[in-house]
């Protein structure tokens, strides 16, 4: 009789990443997003100066969070194949571009290239949609939300007058 443990089959938790020449690694995603993330660096040989993540092949980010104790089956799915990325900050408030490690992606992949382009590039995609629409700039926007919420407490803070003093006003305006 075998001793096997009856979920094994059922549920093989693992998941495939790709990267760099159209290689596949299996990765067992049960473990710290911490010691997920290393292994991969290790099966990668991504230095541990470089940001990486997984994207899926439908081009959805994991968000992998590097420094934490959550396990990393709460953000892969088992069975799934994930392409490695690098992510590079570009500046502290400008958005993240995404590379793939996966090399020849254009040629693998063409519509996940162009996703990760996009990912990396969010402003221009609404900038086509919204051609020749002008919009406030933040700036602008909060100065006439101040110069609004000012108006309105003048409004909310000055004493509204009562009918006899409206009378009384009407009746010298004539």
């Amino acid at each position: 009789m075998s001793r096997e443990p009856s979920g094994l089959m059922s549920d093989p938790s693992f998941v495939v990443i790709k990267y760099g020449d159209d290689q596949e690694a299996l990765i067992n995603p049960f473990c710290s997003t911490y010691i997920f993330l290393d292994w991969i660096r290790r099966i990668c040989n991504c230095g541990n100066d470089i940001s990486i993540d997984l994207v899926d092949l439908e081009g959805q980010l994991r968000h992998l969070p590097v420094s934490t104790d959550e396990y990393a089956t709460e953000y892969v799915t088992s069975r799934e194949t994930y392409v490695v990325i690098r992510v590079e900050r570009q500046g502290d408030y400008g958005p993240n571009k995404y590379i793939s490690l996966l090399n020849d992606l254009d040629k693998l992949n063409p519509e996940l290239l162009v996703k990760l382009n996009n990912l990396s590039r969010p402003g221009t995609r609404s900038s086509k949609r919204d051609r020749g629409k002008k919009t406030p700039s933040r700036s602008s926007r909060n100065s006439n939300n101040n110069s609004n919420n000012n108006s309105n407490s003048k409004h909310e803070t000055t004493r509204r007058p009562t009918s006899s003093e409206r009378n009384g006003r009407s009746k010298q305006g004539k």
